[in-house]
């Protein structure tokens, strides 16, 4: 019973089904060559093929009509939206770090603005680049 329920799966039963599809339009096929007449499925598909074919050609000049027009409007008008979006949550931050003293100082210092204080908190090695750069500016200078 098990080996028989092992062909029963749905693989099998497709592959089957399609098996049995293609002997039977083979030997219609070989009929209609002996006897020389058209069967029922030849009939029904020499007049219903320019149909077939018309709507196939319409369905791929609509496609590619829509991809080479409006692909990029498409693209352009979403990345539109995204970036109007991010500049608006942008400038709400900014306008709430604005309000307070604190925020406004670091967005001020990240911007570049504000007051440097060179007894600041870097460590001493970089105290000691920055000593070094300002001699060797004036060294130039100099020359």
């Amino acid at each position: 019973m098990s080996s028989i329920l092992n062909f029963l799966d749905v693989y099998n039963i497709s592959f089957y089904a399609s098996f049995l599809g293609i002997i039977i339009m083979i030997s219609i096929k070989v009929y209609e060559i002996r006897s020389g007449k058209k069967s029922i499925i030849s009939k029904v598909s020499d007049n219903t093929n320019h149909i077939v074919h018309n709507f196939f050609n319409a369905t791929k000049k609509f496609i590619s009509y829509f991809n080479r027009k409006t692909a990029l409007a498409l693209l352009q008008w979403i990345a539109y939206h995204i970036l109007s979006w991010v500049r608006k949550t942008y400038i709400r931050l900014r306008n709430m770090a604005h309000m307070h003293p604190p925020s406004k100082k670091v967005l001020d210092m990240v911007r570049g603005k504000g007051d440097i204080n060179k007894n600041g908190g870097s460590s001493i090695y970089l105290k000691m680049i920055s000593e070094n750069r300002e001699d060797i500016v004036n060294k130039k200078q100099v020359l």
